[in-house]
């Protein structure tokens, strides 16, 4: 790390400990401009994002600021184990096993739902992974589902992963897919899309709470930027946010 970001980090580091807010450092951080809607990232869109405003929210309670990047996924992952981003928004440690970089984690921002998103005509009931005995499940690469993994690791269903969130939509509506299983904000919005582009929701698929990953050059701060987490977390605004794309 450069001396002047050294400097910066202590900065910000004293600051909380004097009970200052503090706009001493910049964190570097990734969103994904290939993210499928309702979650749009890239910086012309009229409203803001839930992960942007998520760090903005952050950024108020710390005194720690984000610059925001916009990147395809698999970049953000190279970029931050390279070390030219500080920052991964919205992920659970189990999907960057993996990673050659182990960083480190804060506290939850917020939790992703999953749904089933079935290709249309091909919605059924669904109380467990074996009713879809066979079938071909649209998945993001590297992702966990805690409630299918013993369902794929059996063979009791296909996984078929996609690089992208806009992919496993794309492959989805082309019929390479049965069913995906997409974050319950972007199934319900998908639902209510015109025939081409439509899919039909299903039942729950579980959920995993993510984080903000921390390049472990920065490790020093993941403690001011709990401190705010959970802030934010007891007076319900993070929750808010995350309401708001319902």
């Amino acid at each position: 790390m450069r001396a002047d970001r050294y400097l910066a980090v202590a900065a910000v580091l004293w600051a909380v400990l004097c009970g200052t807010p503090a706009w001493a450092v910049s964190l570097r951080a990734g969103l994904m401009v290939d993210t499928g809607a309702p979650y749009t990232y890239a910086p012309d869109t009229p409203q803001a994002s839930l992960y942007r405003s998520v760090l903005e929210q952050i950024t108020r309670q710390s005194g720690i600021r984000f610059q925001v990047d916009y990147y395809p996924a698999p970049r953000i992952q190279q970029l931050f184990e390279v070390g030219k981003l500080d920052v991964e928004v919205g992920v659970h440690p189990s999907w960057r096993t993996l990673s050659p970089v182990g960083g480190f984690y804060t506290e939850p921002i917020g939790t992703v739902e999953y749904m089933l998103c079935f290709h249309p005509g091909q919605w059924r009931q669904v109380n467990h992974p074996a009713d879809l005995k066979g079938w071909i499940v649209g998945t993001l690469h590297g992702q966990r589902y805690p409630e299918f993994d013993a369902a794929f690791a059996s063979g009791l269903l296909r996984r078929d992963d996609a690089m992208t969130e806009n992919e496993l939509i794309s492959k989805l509506r082309l019929g390479r897919n049965n069913v995906a299983i997409l974050d319950r904000h972007q199934a319900e919005w998908l639902s209510h899309q015109p025939a081409d582009r439509r899919c039909e929701p299903g039942a729950g698929a579980g959920s995993s709470p993510v984080m903000l990953r921390i390049h472990p050059q920065f490790r020093q701060l993941v403690p001011v930027l709990n401190r705010a987490i959970r802030q934010l977390n007891a007076e319900g605004r993070l929750k808010a946010i995350f309401q708001r794309y319902h």
